[in-house]
């Protein structure tokens, strides 16, 4: 990759040199009570650039504001930010290595290793690392149970799992359990604090944990970029001017479509299964193949077509759902474990009586345009009751993880529902549904999380059951004007 250009950048790799040089006598200088705030005064006057980059110095850095948000909510209701992740191992299990390369993992991280603390003079919670890795796992036998007794077991412990009360403040985020069915069958539990675990973060842990089992937990080296390091950025970037810009832009852009208004009841959880059907002749499967067509993923398809459904119930010629982004926009974050998650809010344009394969063009700008502003964080886009959208939409697609152990076969196991409203929503009582899909062995299907005082289980069902209807209307007559009407 070229090396980026600029004006007013001094490129002598002399001048560059002595200049470091004569810093590092400066800073070598001072006493080591004021050197940590010196590099943090220098790094506060440099340029923030575009994407992170490794933190200067140690200490605690600004939490994000979505974790500010999981720690207020916290205090409240103990346990609402928790995840929940199993697997299960089948073949000879070295208790001794999984514990180190468990620990080793822990290393590895920041984010795994991270308090939260609150701050009542300063500008917000403060992230701090600490030094040693602290391994919470307790171990259940359970090969004196007949069969029918053990799968119970199992599915209680990983619910029990997913309601873990975790604590930010602590630095008590993350739980393992480890159950023994039989000499050579066992299953792994994972609780988990959304604030420093994302979905894609259960790939990187499973790799990491392979790979320090495999071979020891010293051959574990840190990621090229921590969590700390984006969080620690992230905050100067917004603070910096590139960073305000963007971020007045882009409020300004979402201004003319009005908040969503907050179910008056607040925010009760709800989960439905859902499947949209596959098959020859479907609508989805053709009106996937009419995107395909148009350049379009299918995630783009299902998308405008929601936008018309949506467009129609509310009597808009704008929509604006919001849908879940991994926020590694950096190819050093990739490695990391850390709650980069964000929404982009899509505003699609449905005025003029478009045809579908005109929408599906509109819909693929739509999505181009929000996702290059993944970098900003939805809980600083939208403050004070702005969010625009009621409605998430998700079309998953995680990496394949190939877990693989010396002797073991590994087999992912179905956990409880997540908990996408709160994580995605600066206020979950304006949400009325998460719907996320997965596209796995020919099907399309999910789960959809929803507001029960904002919706019903019927409300989900139509607002599917009318995107496979837009679909089936498109592919009958994909030139036709007016798909909204």
């Amino acid at each position: 990759m070229a090396a980026p250009t600029g004006a007013g950048v001094d490129r002598t790799p002399t001048a560059s040199a002595a200049t470091g040089a004569g810093v590092d006598r400066a800073l070598a200088a001072l006493p080591e009570a004021k050197r940590e705030l010196a590099r943090m005064l220098l790094a506060a006057r440099r340029p923030v650039p575009a994407r992170p980059a490794p933190r200067a110095g140690a200490g605690p850095v600004p939490a994000t504001a979505l974790q500010a948000r999981l720690l207020r909510s916290e205090r409240h209701r103990p346990g609402a930010g928790t995840g929940s992740h199993a697997v299960r191992l089948n073949g000879r299990l070295d208790h001794g290595r999984l514990r180190e390369a468990l620990t080793g993992v822990l290393a590895r991280h920041e984010a795994l290793r991270c308090r939260i603390s609150g701050t009542p003079d300063g500008p917000g919670p403060l992230l701090t690392v600490d030094d040693t890795p602290c391994l919470r796992l307790t171990r259940t036998d359970l090969t004196h149970h007949a069969e029918a007794a053990r799968r119970d077991a199992v599915r209680r412990q990983i619910a029990e799992s997913a309601g873990t009360a975790l604590s930010l403040e602590s630095g008590r985020t993350s739980w393992f359990r480890l159950l023994t069915l039989g000499p050579d069958e066992h299953v792994l539990v994972l609780a988990s604090h959304l604030a420093v675990f994302d979905g894609w973060s259960s790939g990187v842990f499973l790799t990491d944990l392979a790979a320090g089992y495999r071979d020891g937990p010293e051959a574990l080296a840190p990621p090229e970029l921590q969590f700390t390091d984006y969080a620690d950025w992230q905050r100067r970037w917004l603070a910096s001017p590139d960073g305000a810009a963007e971020l007045a832009r882009r409020r300004a852009g979402l201004a003319r479509t009005p908040a969503a208004p907050p179910a008056p009841g607040g925010f009760e959880r709800g989960h439905l299964p859902v499947r949209l059907g596959r098959g020859p002749g479907s609508p989805l499967d053709a009106g996937l193949a009419l995107g395909a067509a148009q350049g379009a993923t299918p995630f783009m398809t299902l998308l405008a077509a929601l936008a018309v459904v949506l467009a129609r119930r509310d009597g808009r010629r704008d929509v604006v759902v919001g849908t879940p982004a991994a926020g590694r926009f950096a190819t050093q974050l990739e490695g990391a474990v850390g709650q980069f998650t964000t929404v982009v809010p899509v505003r699609i344009d449905l005025s003029g009586r478009p045809s579908f394969p005109e929408l599906l063009h509109r819909t693929r700008a739509a999505v181009a345009d929000a996702l290059s502003h993944q970098r900003l964080p939805v809980d600083e886009l939208c403050t004070g009751g702005t969010q625009p959208y009621s409605v998430l939409f998700a079309l998953h697609n995680y990496p394949a993880v190939p877990f693989g152990l010396p002797g073991i076969e590994v087999s992912q196991l179905p956990g409880p529902p997540a908990r996408h409203l709160e994580l995605y929503s600066p206020d979950p009582a304006a949400t009325s549904a998460c719907i996320g899909l997965v596209e796995r062995d020919g099907e399309i299907g999910g789960t959809a999380e929803f507001n029960r005082l904002a919706a019903a289980p019927g409300d989900v069902t139509a607002l599917l059951a009318g995107v496979e209807d837009v679909l089936r209307r498109a592919v009958a007559s994909p030139s036709a004007p007016g798909i909204t009407l």
